[in-house]
């Protein structure tokens, strides 16, 4: 019985061995059910998953865990939550891939609140080395959306010639090149030679060389052709002439410049700048009633209160062939911003940093002249200047520019600035100051209280080269003897046109000797070709001031360029200077300089070809 119980007990264990085992299921796991909603593209539920999984973890664990749902909340398009998360994360409980991450993200949620440089800050974190070739893209692209965002279109263009280099689509590979080209359209001559100076690679300087050559070549033509030949040959194999980019690029140019068989001209007639439009008016028909005269029809129209795009619109449907005007900025600046301006547009006034196809600029700025006379006086190799303008908005921006022009482009000091009243007569006191003679009165002074039989004797500065002088005729008359009276004769004055009232006055112009200026050849009795003399043309028109004169020049050489200039390219000679197309449809004049003998302005000469293009706006 006993055995029996025994036998039995062992089979029920052996039975037992051998049973399949009950298996209860496993709990979910919370970090793959958050996975998984993440990948569904269910982000706003993962993103609460996970930000509830980690406050249950360790730092070591819980930090990549509150990086998915910064991710997650940036995917679901909630901005602030994601900002706000990322700023819990230790950087000291993240992985090296999860840096990498993190890193984007802030780039990405500064760019979002356009915080460019909080955006590089983060990006300024990685070493794109050691990136792979996706993130390496992605790593750029930032950079670049950073650069643009801030303005800063150098670092732009150079971060997009790298992004260039890990691109695959050519879609991708098309849009960045035209990127690069247009931006590069855009920077000022200056900022293309200071970016081709900045340790540029090949690449880069290929790219700017090609934007150099399109800014002269505004239109398709055989000179065109040629410069893009030997630029092909200096930069074989360049990303620009990768696919047939730099093809279809050219293809899109503006075709050959053919001369108007009729002409819109907008000028205010009507409102405050209706003299003005009268003065370039004049200029017009003066030029078109000369026998040598090319003939094309003319019509005129009002732009002093009209809105300028419905008068583009207006002249195209009359058939105009070229658009002469406007002369206000406001109104160049709206037709600028055409889609497309054809009938091609010459423009009597300049817009900055604007460039588009198809307008032409031509104005006279006070910036010009400035730097044209400040070469000359560099030309005469003086390098320290004393400045001198009048107190008042155009005295301001005449003296800042200069100064900015002297030291920064040419390499020359600016010892001292003064200004003085506009309508004041006696000129004493900032001239003093200039000279330093108040300084030599204040240490007479001080040596009187200790030696009481001291004599006065003023002294003043020997260390300046020469001064710039802002200033009318009536001013200068007034300057130039007093600086004479405080024994300031070594010092030679150089002026802004303004000095010259435009019409030769020996008896009242003896007291502006041996000052120098720069001005348009018209009125300095240059050669200008077939047009009328100042003489010839106030016998019709009567006497006008200088600045009338010059708006008068403006219109003659607007009516010359579209069948002179813009036709063959090459420099001619105006009524304004001597007029060259520059980059951007800017049209330069060289300015004839001059200096008064005997009451009367003698040209010794155009102004030195050292000055920088600029594009500032008419008065």
């Amino acid at each position: 019985m006993v055995s029996r119980l025994v036998w039995l007990l062992a089979a029920v264990l052996l039975l037992g061995g051998c049973a399949t085992p009950i298996r209860h299921p496993a709990p979910p796991d919370p970090l793959r059910r958050a996975e998984n909603l993440f990948q569904a593209g269910q982000f706003r539920q993962a993103a609460e998953h996970f930000q509830r999984i980690a406050t249950t973890l360790p730092p070591d664990r819980r930090h990549p865990v509150l990086l998915r749902a910064t991710d997650s909340w940036y995917r679901a398009g909630d901005r602030d939550r994601a900002r706000r998360l990322l700023r819990q994360i230790d950087l000291r409980f993240l992985p090296g891939h999860d840096r990498i991450t993190h890193a984007f993200l802030g780039a990405r949620l500064a760019l979002d609140a356009e915080d460019p440089h909080r955006a590089l800050a983060y990006l300024n974190q990685l070493n794109p080395r050691y990136l792979s070739s996706l993130l390496r893209r992605q790593y750029h692209l930032l950079r670049a959306r950073s650069f643009a965002l801030s303005g800063d279109l150098p670092s732009l263009i150079q971060e997009r010639v790298q992004l260039g280099r890990w691109l695959t689509s050519p879609a991708e590979v098309e849009e960045n090149n035209k990127v690069i080209l247009e931006t590069l359209l855009l920077l000022p001559p200056e900022s293309l030679h200071q970016l081709q100076q900045a340790k540029a690679d090949r690449e880069l300087i290929g790219w700017i060389r090609l934007a150099q050559l399109l800014r002269s070549h505004p239109r398709r033509s055989l000179a065109l052709d040629d410069a893009i030949t030997r630029w092909r040959q200096a930069f074989p194999y360049h990303p620009a002439d990768r696919h047939h980019f730099l093809q279809r690029y050219l293809s899109q140019l503006n075709p050959p410049y053919r001369p108007p068989r009729q002409i819109a001209v907008f000028l205010p007639r009507s409102g405050p700048y209706s003299q003005a439009g009268t003065a370039v008016a004049a200029g017009i028909e003066a030029v078109r009633s000369t026998p040598a005269s090319r003939q094309a029809q003319l019509h005129y129209y009002d732009s002093g209160a009209d809105d300028p795009v419905r008068l583009y619109q207006q002249a195209k449907a009359n058939g105009a062939g070229l658009i002469i005007g406007p002369l206000q900025k406001t109104k160049v600046e709206q037709l600028a911003r055409l889609t497309q301006l054809n009938p091609p547009v010459l423009a009597l006034n300049t817009i900055n940093p604007v460039t588009r196809p198809n307008l032409y600029q031509l104005a006279l700025p006070p910036e010009e002249a400035v730097e044209q006379v400040a070469a000359s006086a560099w030309s005469h190799d003086h390098h320290r200047a004393l400045v001198l303008v009048p107190r008042n908005s155009l005295g301001e921006r005449v003296g800042r520019h200069f100064a900015s022009y002297w030291e920064t482009t040419l390499g020359g000091r600016i010892l001292e600035m003064e200004t003085y009243d506009p309508n004041g007569s006696d000129f004493t006191r900032p001239l003093q100051r200039l000279l330093n003679i108040d300084e030599s009165k204040r240490r007479f002074q001080r040596l009187r209280r200790v030696i009481w039989e001291a004599k006065f004797q003023p002294r003043m500065r020997q260390d300046a080269d020469f001064l710039f002088l802002q200033a009318t005729p009536r001013q200068g008359r007034l300057i130039r003897p007093q600086l004479m009276f405080l024994g300031a004769e070594y010092l030679p004055i150089y002026a802004t046109r303004d000095i010259y009232s435009g019409h030769p006055n020996p008896g009242m112009d003896r007291d502006l000797e041996d000052v120098r200026f720069c001005d348009i050849p018209w009125l300095l009795g240059g050669d200008v070709g077939n047009l009328p003399s100042v003489s010839a043309f106030e016998a019709k028109q009567g006497l006008h001031p200088g600045a009338w004169l010059r708006l008068a020049a403006l219109g003659m050489d607007a009516w010359q360029i579209p069948f002179t200039l813009l036709v063959d390219g090459q420099p001619t000679t105006g009524a304004t200077g001597l007029l060259t197309l520059g980059p951007g449809g800017i049209i330069r004049k060289r300015l004839s300089c001059a200096q008064f003998r005997n009451g009367v302005p003698e040209v010794y000469g155009l102004a030195p070809e050292m000055y920088v293009e600029t594009t500032p706006q008419n008065d």
